[in-house]
């Protein structure tokens, strides 16, 4: 099957309250039924993103943070560089995504996307089990999706 020239991609788990922001936004999008576009949702993160990122021009990942910096809410554009010091997921052994997406480069550079974006949004509950998002997460999904088709360029 011909890989479209974008992906969209979720991260996240949809059963763990806000961490299912990935997820969420990414169906409100594949239900728009846009040409040209891949969706795919994934419950990973680091080395894994490289094999399902090749071979696509862009590549917009969207994602749920936890920083205690912003509200709950805030909707953040983050490039790959921007997680250089951020450690992705709970294991500390696990790859963070900048590292992921620079192997990907080195090793073959041919096929990782020039183009990969982050539509990060801070969120407050990461630990409850539920399939629902907390209110301010939940208000601001529209925006993430907003953020979403700007960067692919919808």
């Amino acid at each position: 099957m011909m890989k479209a020239s974008r992906l969209l991609l979720g991260i996240g788990s949809p059963i763990v309250c806000d961490d299912g922001l990935g997820f969420r936004v990414v169906e409100e999008v594949r239900a728009m039924g846009l040409p040209d576009l891949d969706v795919d949702q994934q419950s990973v993160s680091g080395l894994d993103l490289i094999e399902i990122m090749m071979d696509y021009k862009r590549v917009v990942v969207v994602d749920a943070i936890v920083t205690g910096r912003y509200p709950a809410g805030t909707v953040m554009v983050l490039e790959p560089e921007d997680f250089k010091s951020a450690l992705h997921g709970t294991n500390p052994h696990e790859v963070n995504i900048h590292m992921a997406i620079e192997l990907g480069r080195r090793l073959s550079p041919e096929r990782m996307p020039r183009d990969i974006r982050f539509v990060a949004m801070e969120v407050k509950d990461v630990w409850t089990v539920s399939d629902a998002l907390t209110e301010d997460v939940e208000r601001a999904v529209p925006l993430a999706v907003r953020t979403v088709l700007e960067l692919l360029g919808d």
